[in-house]
């Protein structure tokens, strides 16, 4: 400026370009926003449910159902999801109770089918109640399990919010040609429990399969652990209520009875 003074950045003011509202919304724009819509709601949700099946789906009551990583992976490839190395935390809290740990994974997220990309986390801390449930965990041999849980929670997120299909609707899973009757219903008990131990309806698949790790653990043989669900009515270890769940798990935590040998006749 002539004036000998300097106009900075700061001093310029911020203009703001804007366009009568008309032009933008007109008749154009909402014909290929209902089209998008119809797309979307009547075709894009419904082939998307349809790559998973019931096992990979939590409801939560009140008409809220959840995917799990098991299904959250099988979208992967249909849709072109990839991503780089997550960063992985440890952090150490304490609260009234005490002392705990939490993992978090952090990390880039691709879609190439959809042409999108995002930053997402996942999670688990050392009080989660899926947990502290099983007889004999305990935080400090269990370490492993939480971080494979933030690492699963991660995939979760990742997918369900880069693909857009959070908290589908019971009528939505339904074209998708889910039962909803095959769906496991948890009742969650306690805060920050991802999942339930209360609950009379069949455990998740992912419970189903730390059971079977469990007994392998401890050495049972697929015949063991077919004879022990056997003498209890259950036809196989997906069938296993939560109300006998634990019950379960404490006896695969031993190891195996002792195979018998007839006496000859």
């Amino acid at each position: 400026m002539s004036n000998g003074t300097t106009t900075t950045d700061l001093d310029r003011p911020e203009i703001l370009e804007e366009r009568p509202m008309e032009l933008v919304i007109n008749e154009a724009f909402i014909e290929r926003l209902e089209k998008a819509a119809t797309l979307y709601q009547g075709r894009y949700l419904p082939l998307a449910f349809k790559l998973t099946n019931e096992h990979d789906w939590v409801g939560q009551g009140k008409g809220r159902y959840y995917l799990q990583a098991s299904g959250a992976e099988k979208l992967c490839n249909p849709f072109g999801i990839s991503w780089g190395e997550p960063k992985v935390e440890k952090i150490n809290k304490e609260d009234e109770h005490g002392k705990f740990y939490e993992y978090v994974v952090s990390g880039i997220f691709s879609c190439s089918a959809l042409g999108r990309m995002g930053w997402f986390v996942g999670n688990c801390d050392s009080l989660d109640k899926f947990f502290t449930a099983r007889p004999g965990w305990n935080p400090s041999n269990g370490e492993g399990d939480i971080r494979k849980a933030a690492f699963s929670n991660w995939i979760t997120n990742g997918v369900t919010r880069l693909c857009g299909i959070r908290n589908p609707s019971e009528e939505m899973l339904k074209k998708a040609g889910l039962d909803i009757a095959k769906i496991t219903v948890v009742d969650y008990s306690g805060q920050g429990s991802r999942t339930a131990e209360q609950s009379t309806d069949v455990i998740s698949e992912a419970m189903a399969k730390r059971w079977f790790a469990i007994a392998r653990q401890n050495k049972w043989t697929d015949g063991q652990m077919k004879a022990l669900l056997t003498s209890v009515n259950i036809e196989s270890s997906r069938m296993i209520k939560r109300n006998e769940y634990d019950e379960l798990v404490a006896m695969v935590s031993k190891a195996p009875p002792t195979a018998t040998t007839e006496a000859p006749a």
